[in-house]
């Protein structure tokens, strides 16, 4: 249930810091840099590079570290936990690919592989398809939207206080008149981790194979700059049906996409491929989603065959924070 814009928006209420029992996630382990030294202190990008290497181990897939613990009340802690014994005993829905490519398979039986099918879903951006288990589906909009309703009045108001995006952000950065500032999401450094965007594994992923994890990319900016659509018409499909594609991916991957006819202009190609810079003129809507990807992702330490949409407005759990999704794989 989303909040009414018109009407006031009601206080949020905070977690219990008592309750959190140490379950405290990985990505949200604490240290003891404050808020106003998080933003006056921004690492370089050498700093950066050596700190995701230490955290490397405990958080492989390249979460958002976290300087404030998010404190998880027992409720959620409790519902949270139901559902991850769910999806440990339960087969995924969906399979990265259909079993077999045989041309002769009956056609209803292969029109059912592709409904389960990821790289059919992505390809044709049928993100209406995508899902969590039944069982968890029905545990999250049981128990977990009626303790958020109860507790924040709105998953909104949740998320709000779940991402902890500076309030006093905006005033902050206008101070030289914005000067540099951008006005929507992009992947050429000029945004920070933390403040700008957070990388948080889903708390409620969908139904995926199990050495996928689902993460998503919260962003403070809108994530499509209309000025960089090549046609009115790719901002409209935007819109209406979403976007998505594949990052780094493997040769055998880019085979399964071939024989399954989703490549017939072998635009996909496997990684290493050319890339146009984000800076580019009308570099396309997904130019920065997709170059964010492959940075914070990246192939050289073994992320491969990546999976990522922004879903259309109307399947958004929360339009007025922007969002996209990765299915991460990283290889050992």
């Amino acid at each position: 249930m989303l909040s009414n814009p018109t009407q006031q928006q009601p206080t949020i209420k905070p977690f219990l810091k008592n309750n959190n029992n140490n379950r405290t996630p990985t990505h949200e382990r604490v240290t003891k840099t404050s808020r106003i030294t998080e933003m006056n202190s921004a690492p370089n990008q050498h700093q950066q590079q050596q700190q995701d290497e230490t955290n490397n181990i405990d958080n492989p897939y390249n979460e958002t570290p976290s300087t404030e613990p998010f404190n998880i009340d027992p409720d959620l802690v409790r519902v949270l936990a139901k559902n991850q014994a769910i999806i440990a005993r339960s087969p995924p829905r969906f399979v990265l690919f259909p079993s077999s490519s045989d041309h002769s398979t009956k056609q209803q039986q292969q029109e059912e592989e592709e409904e389960r099918s990821l790289i059919h879903i992505i390809s044709r951006t049928q993100l209406d398809r995508l899902g969590r288990l039944a069982d968890s589906e029905q545990l999250y909009f049981n128990e977990f939207s009626r303790i958020i309703k109860l507790k924040y009045d709105s998953s909104c108001l949740y998320l709000q206080q779940r991402l902890n995006f500076p309030l006093h952000l905006e005033n902050k950065l206008n101070k030289d008149g914005g000067r540099g500032q951008p006005a929507f999401f992009c992947a050429d450094g000029r945004l920070q981790d933390r403040r700008d965007y957070r990388v948080i594994r889903n708390e409620w992923p969908y139904a995926i194979p199990r050495d996928y994890q689902h993460i998503v990319v919260w962003s403070r900016l809108p994530l499509l700059d209309p000025s960089q659509a090549r046609t009115s018409a790719e901002l409209k499909q935007a819109h209406h049906q979403g976007l998505s594609g594949f990052e780094n991916l493997s040769p055998e991957l880019v085979d399964r996409l071939t024989q399954a006819g989703l490549n017939p202009d072998l635009k996909l190609t496997p990684f290493p491929a050319h890339h146009p810079g984000v800076r580019g003129e009308r570099a396309g809507l997904d130019a920065q989603i997709r170059a964010f990807i492959r940075t914070r992702w990246p192939y050289s330490r073994g992320f491969i065959d990546l999976l990522w949409f922004l879903n259309p407005v109307h399947l958004q759990s929360c339009p007025q924070l922007p969002h996209f999704h990765v299915f991460v794989k990283k290889t050992t």
